[in-house]
């Protein structure tokens, strides 16, 4: 190689290097869907967290895109079907299978290899696995319980909370007067609506599916006593508001703010949130009583980091998703409980207001893993219309939305 030629090879590999280093530090815009916050607690945390990202990683910009939980599921499917998903997602876990299968979800599988997966808990990783492959990564868990109003109770001379279905009736009667109502009751088809069925469902020992999530148990006896019993809490005791066919998960709220229903079905994020908007509030939460004769069978969920399929920074995108769940973040971020052990060892959730929803995650159990989910709690939601409107009655409302939730899963 003569001297002119050597030095233009040399030249051309600086240059090369250069190239490959200049696109090394070339800006990259993350940009992560998240669902408004629960507290400006959370906000501050898991906002701080993205700014600690940035700060070490000075190529990488953090683009939030914060979106109502009600519409964020349909704006995801629709930007991804769109071709311009977000790299990565908060999500509900129900939503995973929904998303996964169809291809809007990046197939994580590989990269998830490399975390200690024995770190995490169990149940959570359910709801990230579609077809044998992972999806999403979990970040936390949710338990579902009762949260009551301690004054009611005692006004209407209750002293414990009630411990089966038939019991929990029975105090919704005993408190329900003038315009105040033993149970805030969602009847509209409220995105919130199947979360606060399946509590009840769930007591009763009921389920959506079979086993093999090929057919519906929507019809089975104890899915039937779940759908009577949550319909019957106004339809026959009127112990709920009159307006519970129309009201949603915010009108509900409201009302136990208020102080004008004394129970609701929620997660460990209204805690937050009850403390800042109703200071003076007194409430407590218990688990959700189980039909007579039945163990205690309450929900679950859980939210995910899920990366999108069209998104071109699968590899930075997996690199931050690894920072957020690294067990200080997670810690420092969760309004519920963490999805990691080293995580929940974190002296935060030793507080006293932790140890009931703690104390409830043995009995807890997922919500379906199915790819219809949506599809299937729309069916619900019109059976459990169908009942309060009095159009039908629980056993036949049951058996045509059984009907419905075969074909769905054929």
């Amino acid at each position: 190689m003569n001297g002119l030629t050597r030095r233009s090879a040399l030249g051309v590999l600086a240059a090369a290097g250069l190239s490959v280093k200049a696109r090394a530090q070339a800006p990259v815009t993350l940009k992560i869907a998240y669902p408004a916050w629960d507290t400006t607690e959370q906000q501050k945390a898991v906002t701080g967290i993205f700014a600690d990202y940035e700060r070490l990683n000075p190529n990488v910009k953090i683009e939030l895109i914060s979106l109502p939980f009600p519409v964020l599921r349909q704006r995801l499917v629709v930007s991804a079907r769109a071709g311009d998903p977000p790299d990565v997602a908060y999500m509900d876990g129900r939503w995973v299978p929904e998303m996964a299968r169809p291809g809007l979800l990046a197939d994580i599988t590989d990269s998830v290899a490399k975390l200690d997966r024995a770190d995490w808990y169990d149940e959570p990783w359910k709801g990230a696995t579609v077809d044998g492959r992972i999806f999403a990564v979990p970040d936390r868990i949710d338990p579902w319980l009762v949260y009551y109003n301690t004054e009611l109770f005692e006004k209407a001379g209750i002293k414990t909370f009630p411990k089966t279905q038939d019991e929990l009736a029975d105090a919704a009667k005993k408190i329900t007067a003038g315009n105040v109502y033993g149970w805030g009751l969602i009847g509209a088809k409220d995105s919130s609506l199947i979360s606060r069925f399946v509590t009840f469902l769930y007591a009763h020992h009921g389920d959506l599916l079979t086993p093999d999530s090929k057919k519906s148990a929507f019809g089975q006896p104890n899915a039937v006593a779940a759908l009577k019993f949550y319909t019957d809490l106004l339809v026959r005791h009127k112990a709920a508001q009159p307006s519970a066919m129309a009201n949603g998960i915010n009108d509900v709220n409201q009302l136990f703010l208020t102080g004008r229903c004394a129970m609701i079905v929620d997660g460990p994020w209204r805690q937050g949130s009850l403390r800042e908007q109703a200071p003076n509030l007194k409430w407590a939460v218990a688990p959700m009583p189980p039909a007579a004769g039945k163990a205690q069978r309450l929900l679950t969920s859980s939210w995910y980091y899920a990366q999108f399929k069209g998104s071109k920074n699968q590899a930075e995108t997996f690199k931050f998703v690894q920072f957020l769940l690294k067990p200080e973040n997670m810690a420092r971020s969760v309004v519920t409980l963490p999805g990691r052990k080293s995580a929940a060892k974190n002296a935060r959730f030793s507080a006293p207001a932790f140890a009931p929803w703690i104390a409830a995650i043995p009995s807890c159990v997922p919500f379906t893993v199915t790819d219809k989910f949506t599809e299937i709690a729309d069916v619900v939601g019109d059976a459990v219309q169908q009942v309060l409107g009095g159009k039908a009655s629980a056993e036949q409302a049951a058996a045509d939305a059984s009907k419905r939730i075969d074909a769905l899963v054929a």
